[in-house]
């Protein structure tokens, strides 16, 4: 019996194979290993030692996309026929369609009982209200369920399959029935019904829609108020995933009227444009909502590749690949890694990362972005992953092996390096460079510089400083502190002086003051 699990497409081909009886045995018993069933054999004649040609039809069972799906099978043989060494051709390979019919979903249950017309007529008005009541409460919230679920394409055909009794199960009971759900009504016939796959697929690419819906929506409000020629393009794009959506449903449900599946395709892409809108508008972060919302989607994309990946290989083959994940890993388990950012970012202004004391929460976002500028790699196995679902990667080329390294190293690299220590370097030269202006820089993971103006505890020239000379008069950048001792930064000198806390009074000033005497 040939294994069966783990594959989404099955094509049927015919295979040459030129050789000799023991070629015929490997290549027969690679089949077997790979789990393809061989439905036909023609034209065997060959023995241990003279050459014959032997006509297989092979059905191929393998993952990925139907995209592209024939391809993919027929290189399939042939990687099997390289392995083995085999002077083997495939003369012709075509899709197996075996997609079933969608039926709809019935619910068997018991009918109130059945009152005829002369009975009901002396019924009071509470009575046939209350029979009312249970006769709706069975056909639309299944108070009266007995149970068993049906698949039928008719009414009729429901109703045989909820009275049939089935072998070591309860008899059904009398006036037992078939209710759709919530009572809704079902066609007749198989007009109108999709195919079960074909729905899964289109419901995915609804999915996707309503994702870009969402972005379009948290866009448009980032740009809404640079007016309607800063937005109307992403508008346009949210009308292609209307239309998405659109096609998707009518693959999905063929019989329904046009008009209705209109109407709720627009309520889907509108929601989630009005949600992605209102997203930005709750947490507004100066025109980064939608960017955030890419990144998410980026970072779902990225990790489907690798989902896909791993499917399509063996644990023991994807391993080697996902090897350097586990360095972003130890960034997020070890927060002190995170420190290493600061070392850079405090290299501008000449000081220590031990200078200035960092609190842990800051270290921890400091570890995830050097986590996320790590991850940066990720892209290249996604890549592949993707390549592989669509069959355009099945033969292990050596070339492309060494293009998706090098996009490897390179991507690692510039996640590390350029995205995380040297935009580190970047962030301090720049703070530096607006103190130089009289500017306050802006944050950096705990490092909040502030212009301040000095006021001495005591006599300032018994103060101990470090780096320099305190000049009370001149106001400074205060950078932070660490084990009592202030780090302040003298713009004018450019350098950092470090003075005791405890001597030192500081007044903060919104921005740089033109001098810090005290008015007499």
């Amino acid at each position: 019996m040939p294994r069966t699990s783990g594959f989404d497409q099955r094509a049927v081909a015919v295979i040459e194979l030129r050789g000799t009886r023991i070629e015929y045995e490997l290549f027969e018993g690679a089949l077997a290993e790979a789990g393809w069933a061989i439905l036909e054999e023609h034209g065997r004649t060959a023995d241990g030692i003279a050459d014959g040609r032997c006509e297989y039809t092979v059905e191929i069972r393998f993952p990925g996309s139907p995209l592209n799906a024939v391809r993919g099978a027929r290189e399939r043989v042939e990687v099997l026929a390289d392995a083995l060494l085999l002077d083997l051709n495939v003369l012709v390979v075509d899709l197996v369609d075996r997609d079933p019919v969608d039926l709809p979903r019935w619910f068997a249950y018991t009918r109130p009982g059945a009152v005829s017309d002369e009975a009901d007529a002396d019924l009071s008005r509470t009575e046939r209200w209350a029979r009312s009541w249970s006769l709706w409460r069975a056909e639309r919230l299944g108070a009266r369920d007995t149970g068993r679920l049906l698949s039928a394409s008719s009414a009729a055909d429901a109703g045989r399959l909820a009275a049939r009794p089935l072998p070591h199960t309860p008899a059904p009971p009398p006036g037992t029935a078939a209710r759709g759900s919530l009572g809704t009504a079902r066609p007749d016939g198989a007009e109108g019904l999709g195919r079960r796959r074909e729905t899964s697929r289109m419901l995915t690419r609804v999915f996707v829609a309503v994702i870009v819906a969402l972005w379009v929506g948290a866009r448009i409000a980032d740009r809404y108020d640079q007016g309607p020629g800063a937005w109307w393009g992403f508008a346009l794009a949210g009308l292609a995933a209307f239309w998405a959506v659109a096609a998707s449903t009518r693959r999905v449900t063929p019989g329904k009227p046009l008009r209705e599946i209109l109407a709720v395709s627009l309520v889907i892409t509108a929601g989630a444009a009005l949600a992605g809108a209102n997203i930005v508008r709750t947490e507004p972060g100066a025109g980064q909502g939608s960017l955030v919302i890419a990144w998410a989607m980026v970072a779902g994309v990225v990790f489907n590749g690798i989902r896909l990946l791993v499917r399509q290989w063996s644990w023991q083959r994807t391993a080697p690949w996902l090897l350097p994940a586990l360095l972003p890993l130890s960034v997020v388990l070890l927060p002190p890694l995170g420190i290493g950012l600061h070392t850079f970012y405090l290299d501008a202004w000449g000081l220590h990362v031990e200078d200035v004391e960092i609190p842990r929460a800051h270290q921890f976002a400091a570890s995830l972005k050097l986590m996320a500028c790590t991850s940066l790699w990720f892209a290249v196995p996604a890549l592949l992953g993707y390549m592989k679902h669509l069959h355009l990667y099945v033969k292990d080329r050596w070339l492309g092996n060494l293009l998706l390294l090098a996009a490897s190293l390179a991507l690692l690299f510039h996640g590390v390096f350029n995205l995380g220590v040297l935009a580190a370097s970047r962030a301090g030269e720049e703070a530096v460079a607006a103190a130089a202006k009289g500017r306050a820089p802006s944050a950096y993971f705990g490092v909040e510089p502030e212009w301040v103006c000095v006021r001495p505890v005591g006599k300032a020239a018994d103060i101990p400083v470090d780096g320099g000379e305190l000049l009370p008069h001149r106001p400074y950048l205060r950078i932070g502190d660490a084990g009592g001792t202030a780090v302040l930064w003298d713009a004018g000198e450019k350098q950092a002086l470090k003075a005791p806390l405890d001597k030192l009074r500081l007044l903060p000033a919104d921005a740089r003051p033109a001098s810090c005497r005290p008015p007499r």
